[in-house]
């Protein structure tokens, strides 16, 4: 069994491993950065500084999905949080074919949708590369 945060971006649903996901924040606290890499929301501050939010999957939203991969922490700009579920691992099938990146790491087939189930590690890649 696996258990998943899924959350949607305009039409799509999507979900990341629940180990990876530390919060879920208010998107109305993003601030602008002048001039962002493509993807890149903006900035929240935290405790700790401030943490960048990806907007890879959709340029605005109400939510920020905070993931933490690793030696990397990033928000993700998401809008809405839907639901933690479990999950059989055999119901997650392969990653689809001419993605560029790898961002989707598997996809489960449910009452008729499709759920994109994302790799953390290649969503790091947007601040990394």
């Amino acid at each position: 069994m696996r258990t998943l945060v899924r959350f949607r971006v305009a039409d799509t649903a999507y979900a990341l491993p629940v180990e990876a996901v530390t919060e879920v924040r208010s998107a109305a606290d993003v601030t602008s950065l002048p001039a962002p890499r493509a993807g890149v929301a903006g900035l929240v501050a935290r405790a700790d500084g401030a943490l960048t939010v990806l907007s890879v999957l959709g340029n605005s939203g109400g939510h920020v999905v905070v993931v933490d991969e690793g030696t990397l922490t990033f928000g993700l700009l998401v809008d809405e949080v839907t639901e933690v579920v479990r999950i059989d691992e055999a119901r997650i099938g392969p990653p689809p074919q001419g993605q560029a990146g790898g961002a989707v790491a598997g996809v489960i087939h449910e009452e008729g949708e499709l759920v994109l189930v994302l790799d953390p590690s290649a969503l790091r890649g947007a601040l990394t590369a």
